[in-house]
């Protein structure tokens, strides 16, 4: 006859048998913590970050995968004159949060390789300001995984949805007490949106959906994040946005095709006015100037 034991009666003594095997059993008595997993880690002599360029871990979600954000920011450093290069790697599955991230373990594993001169923070859009605390607390601790290795932190601060405008303020204020805890960078790309829908109400700054960006907006916060990233004023620079809300039919893609993972392709060209605008407001945002 088979016993089944119930799992709040075996949690001690599972204990020593997950110290033989090498895993780890967590009970109600016994679960383990965000930072207790962290400590527990086996740590590597984690690469330096490099001299010659600038090597940038995304952590985020769709609002950065979609139109393919770091493709576009490299694009931006490729055709500055004074720019180092870029490249990137990310992890961004599909709306998730940075505790989401902390416990799947991809993305802290990768900044425990080392070699980066920056790790992006991207908290799902809504969560600061639902849940601030959650925020906060995987922030600190993805900080103390990139300050190990020598990176800096840098926090995507994100655009309010299209019809609570309202909500910015909370997201700017929950971004930079973050920034500001821990003497991290802060892309303030949601504020550059607000700025920039002000000057002219007619961008197209969001998909459909009134959450996502669609190109222009991507645009804009790849002048965002170059700004942040180099100190320097995007102004000038390439004025081509990526895309991946091209359509099913989009490269001989089979209809029905899901393009979100897609690396952005190139679409046409920004009206020099429009590209000029972005430029200016995300350097007067990035530089606290007040023009735009």
């Amino acid at each position: 006859m088979r016993i089944r034991l119930k799992k709040r009666w075996i949690a001690l003594p599972l204990l020593g048998l997950a110290a033989c095997s090498g895993q780890v059993s967590q009970s109600v008595e016994t679960r383990a913590t965000p930072a207790s997993i962290a400590a527990t880690e086996p740590r590597f002599d984690p690469a330096p970050p490099p001299t010659d360029s600038l090597r940038v871990l995304f952590i985020g979600n769709s609002y950065t995968y979609v139109n393919d954000l770091p493709a576009q920011i490299q694009r931006l450093a490729a055709s500055s004159d004074n720019a180092l290069p870029m490249t990137f790697n990310k992890v961004t599955p599909g709306g998730s949060t940075l505790e989401r991230s902390w416990e799947e373990g991809r993305a802290r594993r990768l900044i425990q390789l080392g070699g980066w001169s920056h790790v992006v923070l991207q908290e799902q859009s809504t969560r600061p300001i639902e849940d601030r605390e959650a925020f906060l607390a995987y922030a600190r601790l993805f900080d103390a995984e990139i300050k190990r290795v020598g990176a800096k932190t840098v926090f995507y601060l994100t655009w309010a949805r299209e019809n609570l405008p309202e909500t910015q303020a909370v997201l700017s204020e929950a971004y930079r007490a973050a920034a500001d805890e821990l003497g991290a960078a802060v892309a303030p790309v949601g504020e550059a949106w607000a700025r920039a829908a002000t000057q002219n109400p007619g961008l197209a700054l969001y998909h459909e959906d009134r959450s996502h960006p669609f190109p222009t907006g991507s645009y804009l916060a790849a002048c965002v994040f170059f700004a942040t990233l180099y100190g320097e004023s995007p102004e000038g620079l390439d004025a081509r946005p990526l895309s991946t809300l091209l359509g099913d039919a989009a490269e001989g893609l089979p209809p029905g095709a899901d393009l979100r993972m897609r690396p952005g392709a190139e679409i046409e060209a920004l009206p020099a006015a429009t590209a000029a605008l972005l430029q200016r407001t995300a350097w007067a945002v990035v530089s606290g100037g007040a023009g735009g």
